[in-house]
């Protein structure tokens, strides 16, 4: 692949469409996000889990198709801050934490790229398809 990953369309309407190209109107729904975490996720992950899942759930860009990366989000989380905590970073799982997080909306650099609560313009119906009030 070539070039930077595409983004979602929900990223992209919440950021103004600032490429102004058109959207892909028929970008696959699987459904709301479902802030319950799952059984599988250790103790320690599941702090993070609750933490993070009303947030991403509230931005509007999570889908029930995005559980399993927060769910190995959460779960790598946890594995660095019990290494941190025993003074061993691992510093290839700090890049790959950084990059799921970057998928998620969720890295100062793509947050900043994030109008949040902007006036809607043209494409109404289509943010309304992303985020039904």
């Amino acid at each position: 692949m070539r070039g930077d990953r595409p983004k979602p369309t929900a990223l992209k309407l919440i950021a103004g469409n600032p490429g102004k190209r058109p959207l892909n109107d028929r970008e696959p729904q699987t459904g709301d996000f479902d802030l319950t975490a799952p059984d599988e996720l250790t103790e320690a992950a599941r702090a993070h889990w609750e933490r993070l899942a009303p947030m991403l759930a509230q931005s509007g860009v999570m889908q029930a198709s995005d559980r399993d990366i927060l769910f190995a989000y959460c779960e790598a989380f946890a594995v660095f801050i019990a290494g941190a905590r025993e003074g061993k970073v691992n510093t290839g799982l700090v890049g790959q934490l950084r990059q799921m997080l970057g998928e998620m909306g969720m890295t100062p650099a793509t947050r900043s790229r994030i109008i949040a609560n902007k006036a809607p313009s043209d494409g109404t119906e289509k943010k309304n398809r992303f985020f039904a009030a």
